[in-house]
């Protein structure tokens, strides 16, 4: 790359996608590795704060009334999204979700919060430096939080756990001593949030850069940092990956339906209380694991059926219309 070249982003950018953008670039030494250098990540989950609704009443006495093969995850009408989108989270629900996220920073055993194959106690403590959530923004007529959370390293899902676990206790008014019971307490089954939210901020190269100053006089001059760029790159998530993910929400209800089948199928989640206490039938045993598995497999497949069933008979009535005519 011809660095002298005052004009070579520009040159670089043209023959790229419009998603895809190069914002600047600096020297490094010739050992520098972007994989093993990176000592931490900052991570990125967009929330739509009607998440944080007050739990439904319908939903409950379903879950109370029905066997479990006989629910489904209501129908949401347009009408009653558009309630939703409405929704502005109260002062004090959006403090219970930032001193919630503060109980994760620090060291702590996040067994709870991966996946259960080949995670130990010994390798299953994580150290995370910060995590915090955003004032509230409006994105095409509905609320969203950003929530961010910087840590060294990050365990499949643990994440999207993470912020699902901090919801369902902001909608069951939980204490937030439940997070520290279950970095020492028994295996539970913590809810993943939707991917669709999550996303990689930067990676943070803080060791090399300190390091690469001891060495080079004009290091400090040219750290590997994203922090110039920050404007650029703001706008640059708000037109191509925040409003993706609101349009993908807006016509797929991805956060709502998730919600609503916490509610709808509660079973695994009876931990989450206003007692904070973790009752015998939701620790996590191999045959539980394994029978609930196998009811949500169900449950899946039931919902594939029901959408297929639903695109049959749009399809079969636009066969009818295009004959009417």
């Amino acid at each position: 790359m011809i660095i002298e070249d005052p004009g070579v982003l520009d040159k670089i950018n043209e023959h790229l996608p419009e998603q895809i953008r190069a914002w600047g670039f600096v020297r490094v030494i010739r050992s520098f590795n972007s994989k093993t250098m990176c000592d931490s990540r900052i991570y990125e989950y967009l929330l739509p704060t009607y998440a944080l609704m007050d739990p439904s009443e319908a939903n409950a006495e379903a879950a109370r009334t029905l066997e479990f093969a006989h629910r489904q995850v209501p129908e949401v009408s347009a009408e009653e999204m558009a309630k939703k989108r409405a929704y502005r989270v109260p002062k004090e629900r959006l403090q219970f979700v930032r001193d919630a996220l503060a109980k994760y920073v620090g060291t702590h055993d996040f067994r709870n919060f991966t996946v259960a194959r080949g995670c130990t106690e010994s390798n299953s403590k994580r150290y995370i430096h910060s995590f915090t959530a955003s004032d509230p923004m409006v994105i095409q007529d509905g609320e969203w939080i950003s929530l961010k959370v910087k840590g060294q390293s990050f365990m499949l899902h643990q994440i999207r756990k993470m912020v699902g676990l901090v919801v369902l206790m902001a909608r069951a008014n939980a204490p937030l001593s439940l997070i520290d019971t279950l970095f020492s307490g028994p295996r539970v089954n913590v809810p993943k949030a939707p991917g669709l939210g999550l996303l990689l901020e930067q990676p943070v190269f803080e060791s090399y850069n300190r390091k690469a100053a001891q060495q080079r006089k004009d290091a400090a001059s040219d750290p590997v940092t994203f922090e110039p760029y920050v404007e650029e790159i703001d706008k640059f998530k708000q037109q191509y990956i925040y409003d993706a993910i609101v349009d993908t929400e807006m016509s797929d209800r991805v956060f709502d339906w998730w919600v609503q089948s916490t509610e709808i199928y509660p079973e695994p989640y009876t931990y989450v209380n206003a007692e904070g206490t973790i009752p015998e039938d939701a620790v996590v045993t191999p045959e539980r694991e394994h029978a609930w598995q196998t009811q949500m497999r169900e449950m899946h497949a039931a919902e594939r059926a029901k959408n297929q069933a639903v695109e049959s008979d749009d399809s079969d009535n636009g066969e009818q219309s295009a004959d009417e005519n």
